[in-house]
């Protein structure tokens, strides 16, 4: 009778079992979807509104100013003091010529505080500044 038990044994299946596969990418996809938001680095800037709102879009490489209205200054997502824009902006200049250079300056940012940054950018070399709006809204 131990012969019998012997034979009658369950030969293994060969059947993949995919709820591991199916945690493991769910809690990937959830990590990912927490993670990506704080990715994103950059000034929270609220820009000006205006009527002719035509934003500088490009797939080349641009020189990109930003001002909070804090007066904190990024060139290129990267923080730089207010008096070192103009060396900054010519190391720049050097390393990628002649590119396009677009400010986008926080709309509470006092007047002045943009115009001496400006000065700085046309200081360094750059004869065309573009400024980053948002579109006028109408009614709000």
């Amino acid at each position: 009778m131990s012969d019998k038990k012997r034979r009658r044994r369950k030969r293994p299946e060969a059947a993949i079992n995919i709820t591991n596969l199916v945690d493991v990418t769910l809690t990937l996809l959830i990590v990912f979807m927490i993670v990506a938001p704080l990715l994103e680095q950059g000034l929270e800037i609220e820009l000006p509104e205006s009527a002719v709102a035509e934003n500088l879009v490009t797939e080349d490489q641009i020189i990109l100013v930003e001002c909070d209205k804090a007066g904190t200054v990024h060139i290129n997502r990267i923080e730089v003091l207010p008096g070192a824009v103009e060396e900054t902006i010519r190391a720049l200049i050097e390393e990628f010529g002649t590119v396009p250079v677009q400010i986008r300056a926080d709309k509470d940012l006092p007047y002045g505080n943009v115009i001496g940054i400006m000065g700085q950018i046309k200081a360094a070399g750059v004869e065309s500044i573009d400024a980053e709006t948002q579109p006028l809204s109408i009614g709000e």
